[in-house]
């Protein structure tokens, strides 16, 4: 296939201040594409209250931020001039240039983009998405939805009218089969595989990411509870309540707790097995790859498309509410602990950025309706 030209949009915060698996996925999948020779834009949506977080980021990451407004003015009744940001633009580059824009200039950028000719499909995820449909179908642009949990299509009054649908898991494929009527393709997150390796493992915790209710935080704690010798590291992801950090705080000693990382090597070389305790049906499980190329054997519900990240390379639980159940299975991983640990870093590899690039472009190559454009040369001189 020649180098695809493609526009990546989502409107939430991209890498590497979004939250969600979703966006890290994308990032990790499009710089594998430029790798490749493809030629990449990124836009995503923002608010001035994610600024410094944004710069933070970028600084650990080595890559500088530009900020633009568009000013406007208004007059008040007394004849005052007040200038006030109509439009916002951070911008950024790791691997590709990347905006997020503010919600007023978001889909406005968009189809700027788009006007010019200059991509051959607009990828979209997350919120906003039937809008930058709407705008992909009227620049004549080859939409492809990804999609990574099964609420993301509700928002589509015919999602059948989507000509491609990418979807995270076998599972999410099957449910959207069921609940729309859909045929998605499969197309497993990518994951730096680098980006998360150590060194050297210390081996000290029992490591949660995202200690919320959702993801499993009370049977977590319970095993905590219930293995006063052992410890534990509950390290956040999205905004961990006030009421559980202060509960770890206080009523656990053998629990550390840590706030968002940029970097998660600093938790994986710490981290003997990982735990995902999910109540919820995940959609994959992208943080059981990044703790299994380091060998890191993972003890995970059993729900959602969890059993596809996992593979062999850890242990299954079923009773997902049982603390009986979550100590049984850990007794497990430390009895097969070597095994678990070869099986992990093998089926890690799965979910290479090659690999998963590599999917995509044979995707591509059976997509319905779906072209590569001769770039426009233009014959002014």
């Amino acid at each position: 296939m020649d180098p695809l030209r493609i526009l990546f949009a989502s409107g939430k915060p991209l890498y590497p201040i979004g939250e969600g698996g979703g966006e890290t996925a994308a990032h990790d999948l499009l710089s594998g594409l430029v790798h490749s020779g493809c030629s990449i834009q990124a836009v995503g949506q923002a608010g001035f209250e994610e600024l410094p977080r944004l710069n933070d980021a970028l600084r650990h990451l080595g890559s500088d931020l530009a900020v633009n407004q568009e000013m406007r003015r208004i007059t008040s009744f007394t004849g005052r001039v007040t200038e006030y940001p109509h439009r916002t633009r951070f911008s950024y580059d790791l691997a590709f240039p990347t905006t997020l824009n503010s919600p007023t200039a978001f889909l406005g950028e968009v189809e700027r983009l788009l006007a010019g000719g200059e991509f051959d499909l607009l990828l979209f995820q997350a919120e906003r998405s039937p809008e930058l449909l709407a705008i992909a179908k009227a620049r004549g642009v080859y939409p492809l939805f990804y999609a990574h949990n099964g609420l993301e299509l509700r928002g589509f009054p015919q999602p059948e009218e989507l000509p491609l649908i990418l979807t995270s898991s076998a599972f999410f494929q099957d449910r959207l089969r069921t609940e729309y009527g859909v045929n998605a393709r499969v197309l497993h997150p990518a994951v730096d595989l680098e980006r998360y390796r150590v060194a050297h493992r210390s081996d000290e915790y029992i490591t949660m990411v995202n200690p919320v209710a959702v993801k499993g935080v009370a049977p977590f704690l319970k095993v905590a509870a219930a293995l006063p010798h052992r410890k534990f590291l509950a390290v956040e992801s999205w905004e961990t309540p006030p009421a559980i950090v202060e509960l770890i705080r206080t009523r656990f000693p053998n629990v550390t707790y840590l706030e968002r990382q940029i970097d998660m090597r600093t938790v994986y070389s710490r981290t003997r097995i990982l735990m995902v305790p999910s109540q919820w049906e995940e959609s994959f499980g992208r943080v059981i790859t990044e703790a299994q190329v380091n060998g890191i054997p993972v003890l995970a519900s059993k729900v959602g498309g969890i059993p596809e990240a996992l593979g062999d390379g850890g242990v299954l639980v079923e009773e997902i509410t049982d603390p009986q159940a979550w100590l049984k299975g850990l007794s497990e991983v430390e009895a097969r602990y070597e095994e678990l640990s070869d099986n992990a870093v093998r089926n890690a590899q799965r979910f290479s950025v090659a690999a998963t690039v590599t999917r995509f472009c044979r995707i591509l190559t059976m997509a319905p309706g779906f072209t590569i454009k001769k770039p426009h040369i233009s014959t002014q001189r």
